[in-house]
């Protein structure tokens, strides 16, 4: 089976061989004066021309088309990025945001606990003495007079 492909592959390359040679043979010994024949090689060189230019054109059209799009890709990227960090910065100033509160409350209750305390202190400070003179008073009146000499 390989070898009637290989063969007809042969029998295919060798007609498009013998038909690409006929053809220039045919050109070359045409019964066409030397004039005639360079008009129709320089017909044929303004057509192939034409066809390169043509086939410049789409090419320079589709990489410009493959180059915008790749642009726009690219900024579409960007942006999603950009957005992306906005967001994880958002939410972090957030973050820093509820953390100062939270230490500003615990200060705060640090300081009313520590105000507390001093009062308390304070107040024990003063119920003492307020005793300690009371009892001084009351020892003052109930001791027995003491001549001065």
């Amino acid at each position: 089976m390989f070898e009637e492909k290989n063969s007809s592959m042969s029998f295919i390359t060798g007609l498009i061989t013998g038909s690409v040679i006929g053809g220039l043979a045919a050109l070359l010994y045409a019964p066409k004066s030397g004039r005639e024949f360079r008009q129709d090689i320089s017909d044929k060189k303004g057509e192939l021309m034409d066809d390169a230019g043509l086939m410049y054109m789409n090419a320079k059209e589709k990489g410009s088309q493959i180059l915008s799009d790749a642009k726009h890709k690219a900024e579409s990227l960007l942006h999603e990025g950009k957005d992306k960090v906005d967001s994880l910065t958002g939410k972090t100033g957030d973050l820093v945001t509820e953390g100062k509160d939270k230490l500003n409350e615990g200060a705060d209750k640090v300081k009313n606990a520590l105000n507390s305390g001093v009062n308390a202190y304070n107040d024990e400070k003063n119920k003492l003495n307020k005793d300690d003179k009371n009892k001084s008073n009351y020892d003052d009146r109930n001791k027995p007079n003491k001549p001065n000499y």
